[in-house]
């Protein structure tokens, strides 16, 4: 059997079900499927060239395996030299190896330029990181090759560049055939002089990567890099060749924010066929939304080399201590089962807070509704958050936010969804370095224009100056005595923050909260992690300790809101006894 043919039965088998999959290796199939359904038509220029999907395989099985139980010596060669065993692969990494190195443009030049592979431990992942990068280095035919393992540390880095030194150093004919000369064990590097090419591994500072010229950068635990910095340095390092390779292989994490989070949300897009992109390649081995991770077709889904490389006896026992320490349940999701989880437990459930989410919604048909506008504010690094909430009935709310931040806290920001944010207006951009208070108020004094306010209603930090502007501004138009009921101050208490926490998950849960499904809303809601009292009250905390960059503003501004609005019985409203503000 070719190793096409055993790409095509992986991928047959996990279409027809008969292959346990979650829905991104399902649709990762059904794209490559579609694509060969549409060589020769118009608008798709790519074919699939057998010989370069097959020599790839090939060449990986001339590899000797470095770790393990199958790392074994099978003889010596005529010189007394230990022949190792070599790599047998499984068709799903034949199914990888060939989509990624067979599809080609009518030049001849690789079509996929971006790959994201994301795989749980012990599935192989450093194995084919280095295959890739080995070859890339050797027989990929590139003139000048040079090749990078990197990672946020130069130990992790390390990692990739240490298999890659091994299987070089254990194949003395490759090395001979191709001149490759080995490096001392501490740099773990390569040379070919012949071809004026080198393999080493680069830490995570990119001031330091700046002037390289790459042709294959393998990124090792993307989901541990907190910034697009390296990332975006060894992209743009890659723009003088003519069929580079830019490849994150990881498994999950937990910073949302995140580099590798921003690029699976992007591979996620055009696996569903919402993005259009036939140069980036991806598929992630998870499992679906409500799977028992304790069944063991469940947990092959995650695990393509189950059974193989993750022995079913160790995942088994590794499940069931889980079961019972919320510790160890997430690191098992994240590194075995490939799920995003937050280092602390997220205190939202966010299903329910998606499902709550409506990007059609407008403010202004929620006009005849009394609201509540919680407002948290910030100087510098955090977003200044204003939300409005309506009150509809009893156990029904609705809920619109701005979120501001200055230009220079976006440009700075580790978090690298932001700039989309700003770009599709769910974040608002202020000039310089601090916060644009008068923006800010500017657009509180709007809302009280048209919308029935109740109250408004402010965290005390940072509050006193914008809540004496808003009194100025307000007091001609409603008197002293009423102004001062107007613009409140909500003490951030576990008294006033347990309630309404609760409170908050019971309307989601039931669906009495309608919500705009501002992205950056829902970031930070996910942020949120809870403390708890010896009553077993709860406090809103930020993921990540308080420096953390995973940013909760929107939370506090809605629990504020949702505190008054909670107390508040909805009597006359305030506009009965002086009149709408008009101006």
């Amino acid at each position: 059997m070719t190793y096409l043919e055993k790409a095509r039965s992986y991928e047959d088998g996990v279409i027809a079900g008969e292959i346990p999959a979650c829905v991104w290796v399902r649709l990762a199939c059904e794209r490559n499927r579609r694509d060969r359904e549409r060589i020769g038509t118009e608008g798709f220029p790519f074919t699939m060239d057998a010989k370069k999907a097959e020599r790839i395989c090939a060449f990986a099985e001339l590899l000797p395996h470095i770790k393990g139980p199958k790392a074994v010596v099978m003889g010596k060669d005529e010189e007394g030299r230990n022949i190792w065993a070599k790599i047998q692969l499984e068709p799903w990494q034949c199914w990888i190896l060939t989509t990624m190195f067979g599809w080609v443009r009518p030049d001849g030049l690789r079509r996929f330029r971006v790959a994201l592979v994301l795989i749980p431990r012990k599935n192989a992942k450093s194995t084919l990181g280095a295959i890739i990068a080995l070859y890339m280095l050797v027989a990929d035919g590139e003139g000048g090759p040079e090749c990078y393992s990197a990672a946020t540390t130069r130990d992790q880095a390390k990692a990739v560049a240490e298999i890659v030194w091994e299987m070089a150093k254990r194949s003395p004919q490759m090395c001979e055939f191709y001149g490759v000369r080995l490096g001392s064990e501490t740099s773990r590097s390569l040379a070919v002089p012949a071809m004026a090419g080198k393999f080493m591994a680069l830490s995570a500072d990119a001031n330091t990567l700046d002037g390289l010229n790459i042709s294959c950068a393998v990124v090792d635990e993307l989901h541990a890099h907190p910034r697009a910095a390296v990332w975006n340095v060894l992209d743009t390092g890659t723009g003088a060749r003519l069929q580079p390779w830019l490849i994150g292989i990881t498994t999950a994490g937990v910073d949302l924010g995140g580099i590798c989070h921003q690029k699976l949300g992007y591979l996620e897009k055009v696996l569903e066929q919402i993005a259009e992109d036939d140069t980036y390649f991806g598929i992630n081995f998870t499992i679906d939304k409500s799977d028992d991770i304790r069944l063991p077709e469940i947990q092959k889904k995650a695990n393509p080399n189950y059974g193989i490389s993750v022995m079913a006896d160790d995942l088994e026992r590794k499940v069931k201590e889980a079961q019972v320490s919320p510790a160890s349940m997430n690191n098992v999701l994240t590194k075995h089962f490939n799920v995003w989880v937050r280092a602390e437990s997220t205190w939202f459930p966010m299903d329910a807070w998606r499902a709550c989410g409506n990007a059609s919604l407008r403010m202004e048909d929620f006009r005849q509704y009394p609201c509540w506008i919680g407002v948290d504010l910030a100087e510098v690094r955090d977003f200044c958050a204003v939300v409005v909430l309506f009150k509809l009935g009893p156990d029904q709310f609705a809920l619109f936010g701005k979120y501001y931040l200055p230009a220079d806290t976006i440009d700075k920001s580790p978090v690298a969804e932001l700039s989309g944010w700003v770009r599709d207006a769910h974040v608002t951009e202020t000039s310089g370095d601090q916060a644009d208070y008068q923006r800010i108020e500017d657009d509180i004094i709007a809302l009280t224009e048209t919308l029935t306010v109740q109250e408004i209603d402010f965290d005390r930090a940072l509050a006193a100056q914008m809540q004496q502007g808003l009194k100025r501004r307000l007091e001609p138009r409603m008197g002293r005595d009423a102004v001062d009921r107007f613009v409140v101050t909500v003490p951030q208490t576990v008294e006033t923050m347990n309630p309404s926490m609760q409170m908050l998950e019971r309307l989601a849960l039931a669906k009495g909260l309608q919500h705009d499904a501002n992205p950056a809303m829902t970031w930070m809601m996910g942020n949120v992690v809870v403390e708890r009292n010896h009553k077993d009250e709860i406090y809103p905390r930020k993921a990540g300790g308080k420096d953390s960059h995973n940013k909760i503003d929107g939370p506090v501004a809605l629990l504020t809101a949702l505190s008054r609005a909670m107390a508040d019985t909805v009597g006359p409203s305030v506009y009965e006894s002086r009149g709408a503000l008009v101006i």
